[in-house]
Order: C-alpha cells, then structure tokens, then sequence
C-alpha cells in the first residue's frame, strides 16, 4: 500500500472510508494473493467458514491490513499487512453472539466456572462483540471448540494463507460499525496531521 492510497484513503469522512473500505470494496489479501481471480476465491472462503460455523454467507467479513493492505489500528501507525500481521474474520451473529453471552451470564454464577478475564469480557460485551477467551469449563464453548477444530488451519490450507486467523463475533452490523468506526476515527486524529506535512 503506498503512500499516497493512504493519504487518500485516510483524507475521507470516517463514515465514507467505513462504507467504502470496510464493507465493499476490494479485500486487499485475496486481491494480492489470487489477482483477478480474488472474488472467486473470496466467494468460496466466506461458502467455506457459512458452512463450517453455520453463520449466514452475507454475515462474513474480513477487516483490519487484511481488508486495506494496511492497519487502521492507531497502535499500528498504518503498518502495511505483512508475513506477522493477523487475518481479522468478521461474524456477525445475533444467536451465537446471545447464546455466548447467555452462557457467560450463567458462568458468573456458578463458583466452579467463574468467569476469567470478567473486565475484558464485560467490555467486549458492553460493546456487543464476544471474547472467546474467558471460559474455564463450559460445556457450550467446549462444544464450539470441537465444532471449530482445526478451523483457522484449514482456512490457511485451503486459500494459501500463512498468516494467524483470528475472528470476533458481533451482535448486529451495527455493533461491527461502532467498533470499527471508532479505530477509523482514532486512525484520522492520529495520523493526518502528519501524513498531510509529508
């Protein structure tokens, strides 16, 4: 990504670089990876991961370098996606999103398997995304965990991806909207002033 697709990417309306860059628009790996094969090949990774994770194939993104070639992530300072940068999957699912949460709930409760990571995991929440990560041993999420073995490999197999996959669960499109509008709008304050002296 160069310098100045930056700029002029970063020069837009927050609400414009979200709708054109986040949610349509090219998705920068498979674009670099497959060339004008790209949509096809992006086609059948969100067939693959609908099928696998039963999220509906419209309720699948990619965000992050992935998505830009380049981090919007203020702690990044715009670092271009590399060999060490994660892939960021997008699910946005109101039952998997209410059923973790429900799950969560029911874990604060019970002194066996009281909830790690509470601050964090009541943050993601509050935000309405999910953390994966706070469960000691519930029988749901241990289910989920079988259900997604070997899902992230897979997905490096499959579409000749080396890099870490990661993924977030989100309530609604609004909820991926306020999440990542906020980085978008952290991004701009941070960066422009000395992107537009250069």
């Amino acid at each position: 990504m160069t310098y100045e697709d930056k700029k002029k990417i970063l020069s837009l309306d927050p609400n414009q670089i979200y709708e054109e860059y986040f949610i349509s628009g090219d998705v920068w790996l498979f674009k670099n990876q497959f060339n004008k094969d790209w949509f096809v090949r992006f086609d059948e990774f969100k067939k693959f991961i609908s099928k696998k994770l039963d999220v509906h194939y419209n309720d699948i993104g990619i965000a992050g370098s992935a998505k830009l070639g380049f981090s919007l992530n203020p702690k990044k300072e715009l670092h271009d996606f590399t060999d060490e940068s994660d892939v960021d999957i997008i699910l946005v699912s109101y039952k998997l999103y209410k059923k973790f949460w429900s799950e969560y709930l029911k874990d604060s409760y019970n002194p066996a398997a009281r909830v790690d990571k509470i601050a964090k995991i009541s943050f993601g929440i509050f935000r309405k995304y999910i953390f994966l990560d706070g469960f000691r041993n519930n029988e749901f999420y241990n289910e989920w965990l079988k259900k997604t073995m070997g899902f992230e490999k897979d997905i490096q197999v499959l579409f000749n991806i080396k890099n870490d996959i990661h993924y977030r669960i989100f309530e609604s499109w609004d909820a991926v909207k306020g999440y990542y509008l906020n980085s978008i709008i952290t991004a701009k304050n941070q960066n422009m002033e000395d992107i537009i002296s250069d």
